[in-house]
C-alpha cells in the first residue's frame, strides 16, 4: 500500500459517539432547563446564571443531606454526572474546532486504512503464534530428550543389586 502512508488523519473514532452522547444529555435535560429559563426569562444571563444556580443546588445539597448515606451517594453521582458532561461538551467542542473544517474523508481511503490496520493485526498475531508454536515445540523436544535421558538412568540404577532394599520384599 503506497498510498497508505500518505494517508491524512483520521479524525477521532470518539466524536461521533462524544456527539451521541452530548445530544442525548442536552434532550434529557432540555426540559428542565426550559422550565428554569422561562422562570428567568427577563433575565438576558439566565442559562448561564442557571447553571450556577444548580451547581450551587448540588453542592448545598451535598452538605444537607449527610444524614443518609444513600442519597449523599445519588447526589455525588449526580455531581459526578455533571462533571462527566461538562467534559464531553469541552470534548466535543475541541474535536469540532479541530476536525469541523475538513471535509469527510473518501470511502477509498476508509477503506484502505481498515484494510491497512487489519492486514498489520494478522501479521503481527501470526508471527506471534508462530513464535509461540516454535518456542512449544523447542520445550518439548527439550521435554522429551530429558525423558529419553531419565529413563536411561532408571535402568542403569535398576541394573545394580542391592541398591534399593525394598523392592527384594
Amino acid at each position: 500500500m503506497a498510498n497508505a502512508a500518505a494517508l491524512p488523519p483520521l479524525p477521532s473514532v470518539r466524536a461521533k459517539e462524544l456527539e451521541s452522547r452530548a445530544s442525548a444529555l442536552s434532550k434529557r435535560h432540555a426540559s428542565t432547563d426550559d422550565n428554569n429559563r422561562n422562570k428567568d426569562a427577563n433575565d438576558k444571563n439566565a442559562p448561564s446564571e442557571q447553571t450556577e444556580i444548580d451547581a450551587n443546588i448540588s453542592d448545598s445539597r451535598l452538605e444537607k443531606n449527610t444524614q443518609s448515606s444513600s442519597e449523599a451517594s445519588n447526589l455525588a453521582a449526580e455531581k459526578h454526572y455533571r462533571e462527566r458532561l461538562e467534559q464531553i461538551e469541552s470534548l466535543h467542542q475541541k474535536e469540532q474546532k479541530v476536525f469541523g473544517q475538513l471535509p469527510p474523508l473518501d470511502p477509498t481511503v476508509t477503506c484502505d486504512a481498515i484494510h491497512q490496520y487489519l492486514s498489520t493485526t494478522s501479521q503481527y498475531l501470526n508471527s506471534y503464534i508462530a513464535d509461540a508454536n516454535a518456542s512449544l515445540e523447542g520445550t518439548s523436544h527439550k521435554l522429551s530428550v530429558l525423558e529419553k535421558q531419565m529413563s536411561s538412568l532408571e535402568s542403569k540404577l535398576e541394573s545394580i543389586p542391592g541398591l534399593f532394599p525394598e523392592d527384594e520384599d
